[in-house]
């Protein structure tokens, strides 16, 4: 309904500009499509085609450069660890080797020995908002490097029966499979999402934010692994008034820090670290950047009264089942449980 009104919207401000002859509608497509063929100038030559043969097919992706010795980020889903991994830009081709990967998140780090790279410039995904442009960049259906032109739709941290496992930008901006691991680019040519997954077949798109991506590429460049944490609450969405709602304690996990911290079903919580928690959302960003022997303050009400504990964060079980069943269903992703009801 949201796309609809937008495209309605356009459309009215077309006729107006045109009616009133203030603004020829062909000069502002062409204004668009001149910024966007900037943008798409300046960041091609760091895109690259990543390719990956898992003993059935040959699995085709984007990637992009990350620094000038060719080091590349991509989706883990198109990067296979025993078999070879080549990357190709225009009529060059490497081998790749795997540096790392992690599928929580769905990033891959590769490494192309012996090339002067040029890479792209990470910038804050917070300073996006809802209609900012946004610009994808990869290799569509195994065709030559193209840009797509988007809006930015929403934050989500959930898309049908999906949970990510931190919040991910939505964007009005159709992708191909050969397009995802590529980069999302901002106005200014920097790179503010890895594009994860087409959505509302193929018309939108889900992109990881800049600053996860930046904190699963190091951890991977560091040891080869991300550390994703784990302390075993679950929380889920109450209404805490006519107007506003809050995060209310709702399981406690076995063998968990949470079990022995002092939490208790049914506080509400106010805070965890220094993040103010007003929604589930809230809960699974700090999750996915909380540090494992990280030891966090929670801060709950409970029968009125403010109280604070601490809880250990530790390695998240590598076993953990994808879905708990327990009266509501909850998503495995984020170190803290989210009870959707």
């Amino acid at each position: 309904m949201i796309d609809l009104f937008k495209t309605r919207l356009w459309f009215f401000v077309a006729l107006v500009f045109c009616a009133n002859g203030t603004m020829n509608a062909q000069g502002v497509f062409d204004s668009i499509g001149k910024e966007v063929n900037d943008v798409f100038e300046r960041v091609k030559e760091s895109v690259v085609k990543v390719k990956s043969d898992n003993g059935v097919m040959m699995l085709t992706g984007s990637g992009f450069f990350i620094d000038q010795e060719g080091t590349l980020i991509t989706s883990s889903l198109i990067v296979v660890d025993d078999t070879a991994t080549t990357v190709e830009s225009e009529d060059k081709q490497w081998e790749a080797r795997v540096l790392g990967k992690d599928l929580r998140s769905g990033l891959a780090l590769l490494k192309v020995y012996g090339v002067k790279s040029k890479p792209l410039v990470f910038a804050s995904a917070s300073s996006l908002k809802a209609a900012s442009a946004v610009v994808g960049v990869g290799y569509p259906y195994n065709l030559p490097v193209a840009p797509s032109f988007g809006l930015v739709a929403g934050f989500d941290f959930q898309y049908l029966n999906k949970f990510f496992p931190t919040t991910h930008i939505r964007a009005n901006l159709p992708i191909s499979p050969g397009q995802v691991g590529g980069p999302l680019i901002n106005s200014k040519g920097e790179v503010v999402g890895v594009l994860a997954m087409s959505a509302d077949n193929g018309r939108a798109c889900y992109a990881i934010p800049s600053a996860a991506v930046v904190r699963i590429f190091q951890e991977l460049m560091k040891s080869g692994k991300a550390l994703h944490g784990w302390v075993g609450v679950g929380v889920s969405e109450k209404e805490t008034s006519a107007t506003t709602k809050g995060v209310m304690v709702s399981n406690l996990f076995e063998n968990t820090p949470a079990l022995t911290s002092g939490v208790k079903v049914g506080d509400l919580v106010l805070k965890i670290g220094t993040r103010e928690i007003r929604r589930p959302s809230d809960v699974i960003d700090l999750s996915f950047f909380s540090r494992v022997g990280e030891e966090l303050p929670v801060v709950v009400m409970r029968e009125g009264k403010t109280m604070t504990f601490k809880i250990l964060v530790q390695e998240r079980p590598t076993l953990l089942p994808a879905v708990y069943q327990k009266d509501t269903v909850s998503p495995s992703d984020s170190v803290i449980q989210v009870n959707q009801k």
